[in-house]
């Protein structure tokens, strides 16, 4: 698959407000991670390829990618947000936990200003965490959608990172 399931400009307008000054061969390097590990598992490649390569698409395709409603088999009406808004948010959850560092020769870099500071790590992976939550939400719906088209056993996403539980000190 050549292409993606969105651009850069796409990104900037799906996903929670970033700069406008944000380099777009680094959001598509995101993109680009975040159909590999996440969309693409989850969907199956033809689907993905399919949705991206067709030149018409269905209406059942239209909603799956952007969005729309739907019926169910028992007359429920359902909202799917559509896959082009679930790779926008994981491609931001994987853009907020690399928080614009970038390899140099001299190693991994942050850049800082006096104008500009960086949050520290609790706070980071609480904010990662909940854009992935809003993420999973988003593919969750488009599964859902999927499953009532083709009747298939889709799992929800929800919930699928590792959890670690301590227990004592």
């Amino acid at each position: 698959m050549d292409e993606h399931i969105i651009t850069a400009a796409e990104f900037q307008a799906l996903a929670r407000p970033v700069s406008v000054h944000i380099d777009e061969d680094e959001v598509m390097a995101f993109v680009r991670e975040g159909e590999d590990m996440y969309i693409i598992p989850a969907l199956g490649y033809a689907v993905c390829k399919r949705l991206v390569e067709s030149k018409e698409l269905s209406e059942s395709d239209k909603i799956l990618l952007s969005g729309g409603e739907w019926t169910d088999e028992k007359g429920n009406v359902h909202y799917c947000n559509g896959l082009k808004i679930a790779v926008a948010y994981f491609a931001y959850a994987r853009m907020s936990r690399s928080d614009g560092s970038i390899i140099a020769r001299t190693g991994f870099m942050a850049h800082n200003d006096e104008y500009s500071t960086h949050i520290d790590g609790v706070e980071k992976r609480k904010r990662y965490n909940e854009i992935m939550d809003v993420a999973e939400k988003y593919l969750s719906d488009v599964l859902e959608y999927l499953r009532s088209l083709n009747g298939d056993a889709v799992k929800k996403v929800r919930g699928s990172r590792a959890r670690v539980h301590a227990i004592g000190d």
